[in-house]
């Protein structure tokens, strides 16, 4: 049995416009999509693996448009952390795509540094140099 009973397989996003996220997620940040399916509900479901763990992008139900973007300022998830070998590869990386930057590299902590970007739904997502023990 592992050392932790519970560890993290997938973080599901709920997106406004399905394939700009999936664009994201694949050709931006560069992970492998697993497959595409469709709910029972009519959602599309799309699994990418980030080597780490997996995002799992769900679209809205047919016909019902979603309401709100991503939100730091309510309850629910507040960001998404992806470790990075190499920060300001990374960043020049995105910065190369036109991703907007909420904060440009910074030491959140002595020694650690990070930076965040918005994601296709506004998402927060914070690039970490240093895997934070």
């Amino acid at each position: 049995m592992a050392e932790y009973p519970f560890q993290l397989h997938h973080v599901a996003i709920q997106t406004a416009n399905i394939e700009k996220s999936a664009h994201f997620y694949e050709k931006v940040l560069g992970m492998r999509r697993l497959k595409e399916e469709q709910s029972p509900k009519g959602r599309t479901i799309i699994w990418f693996d980030s080597g780490t763990g997996r995002i799992e992008l769900y679209s809205g139900k047919p016909g019902q448009p979603l309401k709100h973007l991503w939100d730091p300022d309510q309850v629910g998830p507040l960001s998404i952390g992806f470790w990075v070998p190499n920060l300001d590869k990374a960043v020049r990386a995105l910065l190369d795509e036109k991703i907007s930057f909420i904060k440009l590299p910074y030491e959140p902590l002595p020694g650690e540094r990070a930076a965040m970007v918005q994601g296709p739904d506004g998402e927060e997502i914070v690039l970490l140099e240093k895997r934070v023990a």
